[in-house]
């Protein structure tokens, strides 16, 4: 079984490729890509069995990625520091998603049903129909807002921006409502879609959508579609410059 693996850290890369070549014999990995751009000529070229797929990466997610192949066979096992929403909905359509660090028993166990499909002759995972699942997911997805006294459901497309304060959470909607949370930003920050979502400072997420343009100025800042002017780390400036630049 031909696997080609895909994480923007190369020693996830190196780790992975190791726990497969110890624990799963019948895997031959025949390439490995940091880069998702260079990812998809490479799984056009070499044609895959099984990818092994990183969700959050600069420049492109792996959702974003697999847009980009849909129209080719081959398994999807995710590999994911983040157990948010949308992972738990991948096992109706990937084969399954392995959470970082890599567990061998769960890695065996992953392998095993890619295995078993291969056995029985069945039909390899419909990446379409895995996507039109996960823009489900997306599509109107609300979030529980937890504040001392209540629960808010939110849909998170109308979220401008989420801001830290201390222990708690200012979420910013578009209309300029605002809720505070008793949730930390780390926790919304793995709960939350991280192709639309992204960490752009300590203390601040910002949706993707609902930015209107980036200033190179006084350090790099963005300003969103309410006008609100929010600043860029130097840490997060070039993965977030080639989010906005593929126009994903």
């Amino acid at each position: 079984m031909k696997a080609f693996l895909i994480d923007d850290e190369i020693d996830g890369v190196e780790a992975l490729s190791s726990l497969l070549a110890q624990n799963c014999k019948n895997v031959t990995v025949i390439g490995s890509e940091t880069n998702p751009v260079k990812a998809v000529e490479q799984i056009r070229k070499l044609q895959p069995d099984l990818v092994f797929l990183d969700i959050q990466m600069p420049g492109m997610s792996g959702f974003q990625l697999l847009e980009k192949v849909k129209d080719l066979p081959f398994q999807v096992i995710f590999t994911t520091a983040h157990n948010n929403y949308a992972v738990k909905a991948f096992r109706h359509n990937a084969v399954d998603y392995l959470l970082k660090p890599i567990i061998i028993s769960e890695l065996i166990e992953a392998v095993g049903k890619v295995n078993v499909l291969s056995e029985t002759k069945s039909p390899v995972n419909d990446i379409g129909k895995l996507l039109e699942r996960l823009a489900g997911m997306q599509g109107g997805n609300k979030i529980a807002i937890a504040s001392m006294n209540e629960i808010v459901y939110v849909d998170s497309d109308l979220i401008n921006r989420l801001e830290s304060d201390s222990n708690y959470t200012h979420i910013i909607l578009q209309d300029g409502k605002k809720y505070t949370s008793t949730k930390t930003l780390k926790e919304y920050e793995n709960m939350l879609n991280p192709s639309v979502f992204c960490r752009v400072f300590r203390t601040c997420i910002v949706n993707l959508r609902h930015v209107e343009k980036y200033v190179k100025m006084d350090g790099g800042y963005l300003v969103m579609s309410d006008g609100t002017k929010v600043p860029v780390s130097r840490e997060k400036r070039q993965a977030l410059l080639e989010i906005l630049a593929s126009g994903e």
